[in-house]
């Protein structure tokens, strides 16, 4: 039975082209401002991980564009392009697409890796980016397998072996068993809710090889430390979950030595990799301020 990519919400559905990929993003919010806030989901996830946050920040004045990386959800599924610089060029082109010149960058776990990416590449087009369980793409590889990863965050490493991926993230069992890990004590029921929904997006045949490829980037290509090479210089707020086994309070240590401007930092209490599911009121109340003064609303 198919899968429904364009759930019924306070949203519209939109199919839009950009550098020759189809993309599918969810819109809400007044059509007449002059910045877009941008959400870019975490893996392995997809729009629908923001369906908490969407209404908030439009009921707030903002114009939102809760958009699916390239190979996930309801987006084109190509056979490369999965790196932090392709999908960042894919971001910025989506905004242009919208018809924006402006837009802030949200964006949790990869989407917040990306965001840092777009921050360094196009800097006059992002207004201000806010990480959310997402280091530095630089500090935090200058991490890898150094004692601070706790058994989950080995387990997110692990899903990096030849075919483990595509056992567990396709069935129901398997993915509410890395998303029940990856989730702050006492918030798993938020996660656990939307998990068959992801599991049945990856078991579309050829879904979930796109998705499963970004996981297994552990190096960062010339393009990509390009991009990354000056420290950013747009507003940053940082946001981390204070019980985040994949992406611990020591992953973002090195953060502030890549950042030349204005950088802030959040921790939400009690919160693990998925802040816009488990705390999404706790999360929007975080970047709302930060908003206002790097992207006002309409």
């Amino acid at each position: 039975m198919p899968v429904a990519i364009a759930r019924p919400g306070p949203w519209t559905h939109r199919d839009l082209t950009a550098g020759g990929t189809r993309f599918h993003a969810a819109l809400a919010g007044p059509e007449d401002s002059d910045f877009l806030v941008l959400l870019l989901h975490p893996f392995p996830e997809c729009w629908w991980a923001w369906r908490h946050v969407i209404p908030r920040l439009a009921e707030a004045g903002h114009r939102v564009a809760a958009l699916d990386l390239r190979g996930f959800g309801g987006s084109d599924r190509p056979p490369s392009g999965y790196d932090l610089h392709t999908l960042a060029d894919d971001a910025a082109r989506v905004v242009a697409a919208l018809g924006h010149e402006r837009a802030a960058v949200v964006g949790a776990g990869l989407g917040g890796q990306v965001a840092w990416v777009m921050a360094g590449m196009r800097s006059d087009l992002v207004a201000g980016i806010v990480p959310v369980a997402a280091p530095h793409p630089v500090a935090v590889r200058s991490l890898l397998g150094r004692a601070f990863f706790s058994g989950t965050a080995l387990q997110h490493l692990s899903l990096r072996v030849p075919g483990l991926a595509e056992r567990t993230l396709t069935t129901h069992r398997g993915m509410e068993r890395v998303l029940r890990s990856w989730v702050g004590q006492g918030r798993v029921g938020r996660v656990l809710a939307s998990s068959d929904y992801y599991a049945d997006l990856l078991a579309r045949p050829g879904a979930a090889r796109g998705p499963i490829e970004t996981l297994k980037r552990s190096r960062l290509r010339r393009a990509e430390m390009t991009a990354l090479a000056a420290p950013i210089a747009v507003p940053v707020l940082s946001i981390l979950g204070e019980s985040d086994p994949v992406q611990p309070a020591q992953a973002h240590a090195r953060d502030t030595h890549h950042v030349s401007g204005l950088m802030r930092t959040a921790v939400l209490h009690g919160v693990g990799h998925f802040p816009a599911e488990e705390a999404p009121d706790e999360l929007v109340e975080a970047i709302l301020p930060f908003l206002a003064e790097v992207a006002p609303a309409a």
